[in-house]
């Protein structure tokens, strides 16, 4: 799952052996077979945000100081890719540019970063999300942007599900429907999914869940595998995400 700049990049690098050589029986050719080529996994080290780059994103320096220190991290340059409409008649788009427009830290604390960072960040006009989602496997990324609408992340991360057809302003008008019934606050997004932790349980989780299956399937068909175990997982995060493959 994930945008541009600060991530993991893994490039698949194939290392290819040199041909067997062809030995000759007396009855037939016989090709010696070749070892499965071996698969080599290289990881882009991060990089580190300048001080070009502070000046240019204007955050003041011991706010950036204290989210590195909540996450024990060092922060990094985050960039919102730009995309334009092309000329043609399908409406396709393309990336432009990337522009810096936070910074982001890698932690294995991500959920307590968060939890104590999102609303002291909003009240001071910053949002605080989770950007990549790791499981357990390297830290998680952790972003920081200006905002004053949580929904400004998704705008940021151009979250969509493109094989059910659904865009940024869908999701966007989906989760404004639902938090007008129980609130909740945003705590990450990626190009194809979104979480959220409840600031009110809804009352009925068997109905929210038949809502979330209706518009997000792949969050059950291909992640929970059933609405009952979708509902124990939102009990047991004290809230839900949506996804689409």
């Amino acid at each position: 799952m994930f945008a541009t700049g600060y991530r993991y990049c893994f490039i698949s690098v194939a290392l290819f052996g040199a041909l067997a050589s062809a030995c000759t029986s007396g009855e037939a050719d016989h090709q010696e077979a070749t070892a499965p080529a071996p698969v080599v996994m290289l990881m882009h080290r991060p990089q580190k945000l300048t001080a070009e780059q502070r000046v240019e994103l204007g955050f003041p320096d011991e706010f950036i100081m204290s989210v590195e220190k909540a996450a024990r991290g060092t922060a990094e340059p985050f960039y919102e890719t730009i995309l334009m409409p092309c000329d043609n008649l399908k409406g396709d788009v393309i990336p432009v540019k990337d522009r810096l427009v936070g910074f982001s830290v890698r932690t294995t604390a991500a959920d307590r970063v968060i939890a104590d960072l999102v609303k002291p960040l909003r009240s001071k006009g910053y949002l605080v999300f989770r950007s990549e989602h790791n499981y357990g496997k390297v830290p998680d990324v952790v972003t920081v942007i200006k905002g004053t609408s949580q929904y400004d992340i998704l705008t940021v991360q151009k979250t969509e599900g493109v094989s059910y057809r659904t865009d940024t302003k869908k999701i966007i008008k989906w989760l404004r429907t639902e938090h007008r019934a129980h609130p909740f606050d945003i705590t990450g997004a990626g190009a194809n999914w979104v979480e959220a932790r409840f600031t009110r349980t809804p009352r009925d989780l068997e109905a929210f869940s038949r809502r979330i299956y209706a518009f997000a399937p792949d969050v059950v068909n291909q992640g929970a595998r059933s609405r009952p175990k979708l509902i124990e997982e939102m009990k047991k995060r004290n809230g839900f995400y949506l996804w689409w493959d």
